[in-house]
């Protein structure tokens, strides 16, 4: 069931926010917060300057520690915050059904544009992250102000197979080996943060374009995320159910950039179709794999600041 902002955010939620200060990450100041919830709390980073921008990580059960401090190269005309989703990072819930659920997981998103005072704002999401962009964008379009889809996964299942296809091709045998020697070790099963980032670490090469990319990512799990990150992609595939969203893509008419990279594993045919699906959808493809921002960070800066001067 589907429960309203006001169960998220009550009353007034700038009154809720906690400023923790400020921190230093290549060269660009983040404030960072707390914003309480009633059945939650959300941590969140500010960077940058300019018209803001929303950013969902992916996952389901990572944090946004990922993204940065790659991705803060947007922040130079945009304000950029970032967020842990509930349960993971140094946001915590609940791991119930009734706290964990994709419902929860969108409104949470406009609770914080409501407590940062914004009326309208942009939403980037990235990979698992767009889905809960574009339910955003569906649910609140008065308050979306335009779409960005970064490697997105697909709201469906019709390039399921060809995306399968792609990331087997992409995996060598002695990464499977290593991957599954990883799985079968007690340190795996305790949720050993290092144990955890290590397998991340394999899994992420498969859909870069160069395996030397991974050490540009900040991949070393926090020990919220790597005990509980299981349990929240659990819960909310379980409130997910089966997505097959391509018939509802019509109903957003946010003005949408959709983001590829062609040594991803979907391929670029799923990415054009989800520009077509949607009624203001745009499609640029990158030299990237899944982390365009460390991958092909021109691209996706020309990409980006292209599509903010169309919406001007």
């Amino acid at each position: 069931m589907r429960r309203g902002p006001g169960r998220r955010c009550i009353g007034l939620c700038a009154a809720m926010l906690v400023f923790l200060g400020a921190a230093e990450a290549e060269g660009q100041t983040a404030r960072q917060g707390l914003l309480t919830l009633e059945d939650a709390r959300l941590f969140y980073e500010i960077v940058g300057s300019g018209e803001p921008i929303i950013v969902i990580h992916g996952g389901p059960g990572l944090d946004h520690a990922y993204l940065r401090p790659g991705l803060d190269a947007l922040a130079a005309r945009n304000t950029l915050v970032y967020y842990d989703q509930r349960g993971t990072g140094r946001s915590s819930a609940e791991l119930t059904e009734s706290v964990i659920d994709f419902d929860a997981f969108v409104d949470d998103v406009d609770a914080l544009r409501q407590a940062l005072g914004y009326e309208r704002v942009s939403v980037l999401g990235h990979s698992f992250g767009t889905l809960i962009a574009l339910e955003y964008a569906r649910r609140y379009p008065d308050r979306s102000r335009a779409l960005i889809l970064m490697n997105p996964v697909e709201p469906g299942s019709r390039h399921a197979e060809e995306t399968a296809r792609r990331l087997a091709e992409r995996t060598p045998a002695d990464v499977t080996a290593e991957m599954g020697e990883i799985r079968a070790t007690e340190a795996f099963a305790a949720r050993d943060p290092a144990t955890l980032s290590r397998f991340y670490r394999l899994a992420f090469r498969r859909i870069v374009r160069d395996a030397t990319v991974i050490d540009l990512l900040s991949l070393d799990l926090a020990s919220t995320t790597a005990r509980q990150g299981q349990d929240v992609a659990r819960l909310l595939g379980t409130s997910l159910g089966t997505v097959e969203w391509w018939d509802r893509l019509t109903a957003i008419g946010t003005p949408t950039l959709i983001i590829a990279g062609r040594h991803d594993a979907p391929p670029l045919a799923m990415g054009r179709e989800l520009a077509e699906a949607l009624p203001m959808g745009t499609f640029e493809a990158l030299d990237s794999g899944h982390f365009p921002y460390v991958e092909d960070r021109p691209g996706l800066l020309s990409a980006v600041s292209s599509f903010f001067a169309t919406l001007r």
